[in-house]
């Protein structure tokens, strides 16, 4: 199925040249609108002097064309007006995983598309629909805070009416401590072995259940920022590098947190030496749901909640 050109706007109703769907330009030409004049024949005998023609009988070269009327391409006569009576769900909130009905009633269309937005605002999944109907959608159980969906009735020449259908959604989960952030949280709090060191200019956090190392790094005059990797130290692996030797009262980090400083780029020289012995303990973790740019929540060792902004580009305690 090859998905309709999309709207771009959501005007109540448009019908001028500035519409985003392609429409008929038809341009009426008519025969005759490239007249060429024929010049008058020349002779190259010389007319008696007796013979000519006083000026004001003289006939012109070129003859007027008669006029000739040319429709404009953005010219839509009888064009028609769609109108959308209503459109509706059957719900005033929905659960994820939930199934909900969606109706409508559309007149003076040729076609009508039923969208489904997808959360960033683009247009997602479409299905072309009766000018009156009704239709059952499953609500995916992954899906958080609300959806939205579209209905575009089109009518000749392009004219065309879209109406959109906002739903919020019931939120499955809470969040793991109290100063939370006013949106859903994506999946129930993970709780996990962890552990925690700090460094000069930061700490490591590691989580066994993601299988990851956090590195937080706030080096002077820089703004704090972090970093997430894969922690892949294994049983029997070297602990640490002997080699490596830290001055008194610091610490070289070791296992996983020790491979991740000695082996990813920047980050030894970033967090410098570890200021204590690591520590282990349970952790909490939690994400926001936006569409993108998610906040990452894990509970800290010493209590508070390690809060990481999106893209690696913050972090604080709370």
């Amino acid at each position: 199925m090859t998905p309709p050109p999309l709207p771009t706007s959501t005007p109540l109703v448009a019908a001028g040249p500035a519409l985003p769907f392609p429409r008929p330009t038809a341009m009426v030409t008519a025969a005759g609108t490239g007249i060429v004049p024929t010049p008058s024949p020349t002779s190259s005998a010389t007319a008696p002097a007796v013979t000519t023609a006083p000026a004001t009988e003289i006939v012109p070269a070129t003859a007027t064309a008669p006029a000739v009327t040319i429709a404009s391409a953005t010219e839509t006569p009888n064009a028609q007006t769609p109108a959308i009576s209503f459109f509706q769900v059957d719900v005033p909130q929905a659960d994820p995983g939930q199934t909900i009905t969606l109706s409508w009633a559309a007149t003076q269309a040729i076609t009508v598309t039923l969208w489904r937005m997808a959360p960033t605002g683009q247009f997602g999944e479409f299905w072309d629909v009766p000018l009156a109907g009704e239709f059952a959608y499953t609500i995916a159980g992954s899906e958080r805070n609300s959806i939205s969906f579209a209905l575009v009735a089109m009518a000749t020449a392009g004219n065309y009416v879209m109406e959109t259908l906002y739903l919020p959604l019931s939120c499955p989960f809470t969040w793991f401590f109290a100063a939370a952030p006013d949106i859903c949280p994506a999946a129930a709090p993970l709780v996990s072995a962890a552990a925690e060191q700090p460094f000069e200019h930061g700490l490591m956090i590691w989580v066994e259940a993601e299988d990851t190392v956090y590195v937080l790094v706030a080096a002077p005059g820089s703004v704090p920022n972090w970093r997430r990797y894969n922690d892949e130290w294994q049983e029997g692996d070297a602990p640490d590098d002997p080699a490596l030797l830290p001055p008194p009262g610091y610490y070289q980090p070791q296992r996983g947190f020790g491979l991740v400083w000695r082996e990813e780029t920047g980050v030894r020289q970033q967090l410098g030496w570890a200021t204590a012995p690591e520590v282990g303990f349970t952790t909490i973790v939690q994400r926001t749901s936006y569409p993108k740019y998610n906040h990452t929540y894990i509970q800290a060792a010493g209590g508070g909640v390690w809060h990481l902004q999106p893209e690696g580009s913050r972090w604080g305690k709370e």
